[in-house]
């Protein structure tokens, strides 16, 4: 393989290692603000949630940050009982997020979702009159939540318009009713698309001020499920926060204090046993060498701790 010249060969390590080095950032489910003049078909959750997978694919593809998957937040919301609670403030944001292992929370609201129709001949939901203008309206907001402090880092806001004609693609999250829903679908989804791709600019412009920012470590403990050596693999990977470089504290459990009236665990008290530093990290396991203590064993707790 012909060796790249030294000014390229810099820009690939630097690029590997910033990609390396990528924040994890999680987008939560947008609520719904609107102060339109939104037509009732289309269903408040089903757009929030359609400007939220549209956002993520945007980010993505951005490639500034690492994005959770959504399916991964779900699953997260569901466990903390939060799946139908509506709109999160940013202290819960932040709490969801350590919990994912993200450096950042986005949260968003769709202020406005509108299809507007001007012009002569008369027309009600699309039906009757020419010369008529059908005009959709899409804005949004969002915040960048810090999990580690729960402070909002950046706020941004995006808007998009489209009138009848302009065509496009329609995007599966909007519904279709009537004679002219695939042209309302194309219309909005335009718009949609218009305001989420401002809002990804200025979310991913931020990333300087969130990387001036400690990393969050993970506030799940992880498990040993395999010690070879000096080496320790743990049964939690990227989609709980583990990264490499990160330093673990392997902990022996010694006893569970339960609760004498309900039998719940209050309290698992451990004893240090070593550390260990991660090497390789995939999705659900983690590699590390060992670089403190010895006797590890196959059970004991891994606890992040910087």
């Amino acid at each position: 393989m012909p060796l790249l010249p030294p000014a390229v060969a810099q820009d690939v390590q630097l690029a590997q290692a910033q990609r390396q080095g990528r924040l994890r950032i999680a987008v939560l489910d947008f609520d719904y603000a609107s102060t339109g003049a939104d037509y009732w078909w289309y269903g408040n959750r089903d757009v929030a949630q359609g400007v939220s997978d549209l956002l993520t694919n945007k980010l993505v593809q951005d490639g500034t940050y690492t994005l959770i998957e959504r399916s991964r937040i779900a699953e997260v919301l569901q466990e903390q009982n939060l799946a139908q609670a509506g709109r999160i403030d940013p202290s819960t944001a932040a709490q969801i997020g350590r919990i994912l292992g993200a450096d950042a929370v986005v949260l968003g609201s769709v202020t406005r979702f509108n299809l507007d129709e001007r012009g002569g001949g008369g027309s009600f939901f699309g039906f009757g009159g020419s010369g008529r203008t059908r005009t959709a309206e899409v804005e949004l907001t969002a915040r960048i939540v810090n999990t580690t402090t729960a402070e909002i880092i950046t706020a941004a806001q995006g808007s998009g318009t489209s009138e009848q004609g302009t065509g496009g693609v329609s995007i599966p999250f909007f519904g279709s009713v009537g004679t002219n829903a695939s042209n309302d679908d194309a219309l909005l989804s335009n718009a949609a698309d218009a305001a989420v791709t401002q809002l990804a600019q200025q979310l991913s412009a931020a990333a300087s001020r969130l990387a001036a920012l400690p990393q969050v470590v993970p506030v799940i403990d992880a498990t040993v499920a395999d010690v070879s050596g000096n080496t320790v693999i743990i049964n939690r990977g990227s989609q709980d926060g583990f990264r490499t470089g990160m330093v673990l504290s392997i902990e022996r459990v010694e006893r569970e204090v339960t609760d004498p009236e309900t039998g719940e665990v209050l309290r698992t008290v451990t004893s240090p046993v070593g550390r260990i530093e991660l090497t390789e990290v995939d999705t659900r396991s983690g590699v590390g060498r060992i670089v403190s203590g010895s006797g590890f064993q196959v059970g004991d707790k891994a606890r992040a701790i910087e």
